[in-house]
């Protein structure tokens, strides 16, 4: 550039530099002498606090969303500047999201609870619950009842006759339980009492023997032997046989009923899977007293049952339930030889049909049979006697509850007639006569 045009350069340049400032929506402001040193953030005066409806502008200031500055690279600021969060200013912000939806989630959750409590509170949500329970029991129990035990009526009469001969000795605790199988008339005296079973609990394990059998996991002439531990004192002729005597399954079953053999009853025991395969059987069946705790001959009283259980079992027989006919065939018969029948069957006519099995230690004297009358009647009935120690009058009491159950029973007209269950020849090693003595310890 000539000395000659430099003052019209610097001329041009000031007068561009006027212009800029006249037409500046800013107002006559000082000329920038340095574009490097351009404010890079725009900032609101303190005087323009209103918008002009004219132009749009806040004062004398223009749109502020239309004049962004970049503070650093690769970031842009917004208008009007947010401010820092001071509750988490040093958190990342998926954590600060992330804790605000917990509160969010507790205090919805706090909300609810109180609704809830309000709506049903906990006492009554405890009463509701424990009467459900309570119902849910009852409604099993009648279940029980309603399916096997179909009661109609109790015979009031012939019960205020029985309580007469109990309160003849009250040294004696008898529990009965008389179940008519063609109408549903009972009587019950304490009938539910889970009392010491002695061998009256050899009955449902006989059953269970033909519910094995008839389900395939036991065959009647299948081969067993005496076990050293098997071996019980007490009832029974197995006892004096030495370990590894080999007897059929039904010879065992036999006479675990007939002669109430102790040592066979522990050989049936554990042919059947022990006695919590047994307890679950009964439970299944719904004798909720029956529960074997000890081996035969349990001279304690561990193991206990009741004499509705009894009863029932005899039910499920008499209705064709649990095994299936030819098997029912096969347990009356077994039943029809049994050697004792000097307690139930003593107090009916000799025309009467028994099929029995009895009870024998210390503390409790027992029976329990299904009685075919002549007339076509037929009930079943169960008494166990606590008593003293080896008390004989327990055995008379039994005979006279049997004789006044079987007068009434036999003045009732009868349903319908069954028909007797069919014999089978017994095998040729067990003995065939009722005349053998019962023993002791059953």
């Amino acid at each position: 550039m000539t000395d000659s045009q430099q003052p019209y350069s610097k001329s041009r340049r000031q007068q561009r530099r006027q212009r800029r400032s006249k037409s500046s929506p800013l107002g006559g402001g000082k000329p920038r002498t340095d574009r490097s040193k351009r404010s890079r953030a725009v900032k609101l005066p303190q005087n323009s606090t209103q918008s002009d409806p004219a132009t749009g502008m806040f004062g004398n200031m223009v749109d502020p969303s239309r004049h962004m500055r970049r503070t650093r690279r690769g970031s842009r600021s917004t208008w009007p500047p947010q401010p820092k969060s001071s509750f988490f200013p040093q958190l990342p912000k998926p954590l600060v999201y992330g804790i605000r939806l917990l509160i969010i989630g507790l205090g919805v959750a706090a909300i609810a609870g109180t609704v809830l409590s309000v709506l049903t509170p906990a006492d009554e949500q405890l009463i509701r619950g424990t009467a459900a329970e309570t119902q849910s029991a009852v409604t099993a129990s009648a279940d029980v009842d309603d399916t096997v035990l179909v009661r109609t009526q109790e015979l009031t009469t012939l019960k205020a006759k029985l309580v007469e001969l109990q309160d003849l000795i009250p040294e004696l605790t008898p529990t009965i339980y008389v179940f008519d199988l063609d109408t549903g008339n009972y009587v019950d005296v304490a009938g539910n009492a889970a009392i010491p079973a002695a061998s009256t609990i050899k009955l449902p394990i006989l059953v269970a023997f033909f519910k094995a059998v008839d389900d395939g996991r036991i065959t009647v002439d299948q081969a067993m032997a005496i076990q050293s531990g098997q071996i019980a004192e007490g009832s029974g002729d197995m006892q004096i046989q030495p370990p590894g005597t080999r007897y059929t399954a039904l010879e065992v079953a036999t006479q675990m009923i007939i002669n109430s053999d102790n040592t066979a009853t522990n050989m049936m025991i554990d042919l059947l899977g022990g006695a919590p395969a047994l307890n679950q059987q009964f439970v299944d069946w719904g004798l909720g007293a029956t529960v074997i705790n000890n081996p035969l001959p349990d001279i304690e009283g561990t193991n206990t049952t009741s004499a509705q259980d009894l009863v029932r079992m005899f039910a499920h027989l008499h209705k064709g339930e649990i095994v299936s006919l030819r098997s029912r065939d096969r347990i009356f018969n077994i039943l029809q030889r049994t050697y004792n029948k000097k307690l139930l069957p003593a107090g009916v006519s000799e025309a009467t049909v028994s099929y029995n099995k009895t009870g024998n230690i210390g503390e409790l004297l027992g029976d329990v049979a299904l009685m075919d009358l002549p007339n076509g009647k037929r009930y079943a009935i169960a008494t166990l006697v606590q008593r003293p120690d080896n008390d004989g009058r327990a055995r008379e009491l039994i005979r006279r509850i049997s004789q006044t159950v079987y007068q009434t029973m036999n003045n009732a007209v009868p349903v319908l007639k069954p028909v007797a269950p069919s014999t089978e020849t017994a095998p040729s090693s067990i003995p065939q006569s009722d005349s053998a003595p019962p023993s002791s310890q059953e």
